[in-house]
C-alpha cells in the first residue's frame, strides 16, 4: 500500500489543488544544461510521456505476472522482478531497480497505478521528465534498501516488489508543494493534503512496529523521506534560478 490518496479498502480521487500551494500549479521546469547526448535525450522527453512510459513499465511486468503459468517462468519473475537482500549477496542487483516496476496482484497493481497517475501528472510538469524518471527510479531504490537495512536488523528474511516506495515519494513531494490542496480518502472523507500525509505517515509508522506485518511500511517511509528531500532541493533550485 503506498502513502497516496488511497485507504485500505477503496479508492479516493484527487481534487485541483488549492490556490493557496506553496509552488504555482504546474510550475515550468528548472533549467538545465545537457552535457552529454544522454542527457539531451532525456531532456526532450515530455511529462507525459514518461509518466506513461513508466505505467506502461508498470503494466508490461503486471502482464508478465499473470501469464507466469510454468514454474521456470515463475522462478525467472521471483529471481529477476522481486528484491531483498538474498538477491543482493547473489549478484543480482539489478533487481533494486526491475522490482520497482513489478506489481503481482490485480489490486496491488491498480492502487499503485492510480496514485502514480494523478499524483504523478501535477508533479512531472512541475520538475520535468528527467527528473521525474530520476525521483521514481531513485526513491524506490532507496526505499528497498531501507526495508532490506530494516528486515535484516530484525532479523526478517522477505522479498520485495512493487512501485510503492516510488509512489510514496511522488505524492510527498505533491504534499509539499501543494500542501493546502485536498485529498478526498476513500472518495468521501476531503482532507487537507497535509493532514492526509500526516495520517499516512503515522499508519506506516505504527504498521512498522507491529510483528508479522507483511507490508513494506520502512520502504513507505523512505520513498516519502526521498520525495521530501527531492522537493527541498527543487525549491531551492527554483530561489536560485
Amino acid at each position: 500500500m503506498s502513502l497516496s490518496m488511497f485507504a485500505k479498502r477503496g479508492l479516493g480521487r484527487l481534487a485541483p489543488p488549492a490556490t493557496k500551494s506553496f509552488l504555482p500549479h504546474r510550475a515550468p521546469a528548472i533549467p538545465t544544461r545537457s552535457f552529454t547526448s544522454r542527457r539531451s535525450v532525456l531532456d526532450r522527453i515530455e511529462p507525459d510521456h514518461a509518466l506513461y512510459g513508466v505505467l506502461g513499465l508498470n503494466g508490461a511486468v503486471f502482464l508478465m505476472w499473470q501469464t507466469a503459468q510454468t514454474r521456470e517462468k515463475k522462478a525467472f519473475m521471483v529471481e529477476n522482478f522481486t528484491t531483498s537482500l538474498m538477491h543482493l549477496k547473489a549478484g543480482r542487483v539489478h533487481t533494486l531497480v526491475t522490482s520497482v516496476f513489478s506489481q503481482m496482484s490485480t489490486s496491488h497493481f491498480l492502487m499503485n497505478g492510480v496514485g502514480l497517475y494523478f499524483f504523478g501528472r501535477e508533479v512531472s510538469h512541475m520538475i520535468g521528465a528527467k527528473r521525474f524518471l530520476g525521483l521514481y527510479v531513485g526513491s524506490a531504490v532507496v526505499a528497498s534498501l531501507c526495508q532490506i537495512a530494516y528486515d535484516t536488523y530484525e532479523r526478517r528474511h522477505s522479498i520485495m516488489l512493487g512501485a510503492s516506495g516510488a509512489v510514496n515519494a511522488i505524492t510527498s513531494f505533491y504534499i509539499c508543494a501543494f500542501p493546502h490542496s485536498t485529498i478526498y480518502i476513500m472518495a468521501i472523507v476531503p482532507l487537507p493534503a497535509y493532514v492526509a500525509g500526516g495520517l499516512f505517515i503515522l499508519r506506516d509508522l505504527w504498521g512498522a512496529s507491529t510483528a508479522g506485518n507483511s507490508v513494506g511500511n520502512v520502504a513507505h517511509l523512505g520513498g516519502a523521506a526521498c520525495g521530501f528531500l527531492f522537493f527541498r532541493r527543487y525549491a531551492a533550485l527554483r530561489r536560485y534560478f
